[in-house]
């Protein structure tokens, strides 16, 4: 049974994350989509160099394999489809539909990871399909040259966080929360850095507000990424993968205000997008 504690690191998390998507809007003023992203997983793994003593006297050397797994699909892939989905839809929508990942983490888990299966959360995974397919379908992109078919690209992200989550739940229950996001970020920040700085990454900088922009991005990969890596590490452990998935109830709230303050539209498709998706998700999650 969740504790207060784990409560309140859903809802610690669902704040930074559904900060994320505004930064990652304002960051792409200035860099490329795979910059941003890249730069993101960079600087998370620069932050965690004072951890890098602690965790390698920790590190069992025969969890590589899934630590570096965790790594890819949690940290070092969904990044780059949202900032890319982000180039064409609004922050709002991006968390609206990041709530689809309990549903995708039931599914996975119950054909991959041997969930039992009932039929009200099979229910429950189709409604917030179809609550996910109106968003897509209805609601208005982003701009004047917005593209709502890159919502696609958030619903890859969700699987792999649906995936990932699953994974840390079965196969890294007893690897330290710390461990799991050092050494995973020893594999994916090298190759994020090499890619940024074969980029025009330098000649951006000479943009105006750059450095500032910059600075968000720290914030986005420190506290946004490696921060938040390990309350969700800690947070799936604790709990389950399905209750940590949760944590996506509460993002859209957070998209949605940040969105609001900086002039998004917010339609009536939302409410209705989000009450099929949020109501197939607590069939889902009811137990």
């Amino acid at each position: 049974m969740p504790k207060l504690q784990d409560w309140l690191f859903l809802v610690l998390l669902a704040f930074i994350w559904g900060s994320s998507f505004i930064i990652m809007k304002k960051a792409l003023l200035i860099f490329s989509s795979e910059q941003v992203a890249a730069l993101r997983i960079f600087i998370a793994a620069l932050s965690i160099i004072p951890l890098i003593p602690y965790s390698w006297k920790r590190f069992n050397k025969k969890d590589y394999k899934i630590i570096a797994l965790i790594a890819l699909i949690g940290s070092g892939i969904p990044p780059f489809f949202f900032t890319l989905a982000q180039t064409q839809i609004s922050s709002s929508l991006t968390g609206l539909l990041n709530t689809l990942t309990p549903l995708f983490t039931f599914l996975l888990g119950l054909l991959f990871f041997g969930l039992a299966f009932q039929t009200r959360k099979l229910i429950g995974v189709l409604l917030g399909m179809i609550g996910g397919i109106f968003l897509i379908a209805f609601s208005k992109p982003s701009g004047d040259g917005g593209n709502n078919l890159f919502a696609i690209f958030v619903l890859l992200a969700t699987l792999f966080y649906a995936t990932n989550t699953n994974t840390i739940k079965k196969y890294a229950q007893n690897i330290s929360p710390i461990v799991l996001n050092v050494i995973g970020f020893l594999f994916i920040g090298p190759p994020a850095g090499i890619f940024v700085f074969s980029t025009d990454f330098l000649e951006r900088m000479q943009l105006p507000n750059a450095w500032q922009t910059l600075g968000l991005v720290a914030i986005l990969g420190i506290v946004g990424t490696s921060i938040a890596n390990m309350l969700f590490f800690k947070l799936t452990q604790r709990t389950s993968a399905l209750f940590a998935s949760m944590v996506t109830y509460l993002i859209p709230l957070v998209a949605i205000f940040w969105g609001f303050l900086d002039g998004e539209n917010i339609d009536w498709t939302y409410p209705v997008g989000l009450s099929f998706i949020l109501f197939g998700v607590y069939l889902t999650s009811r137990k």
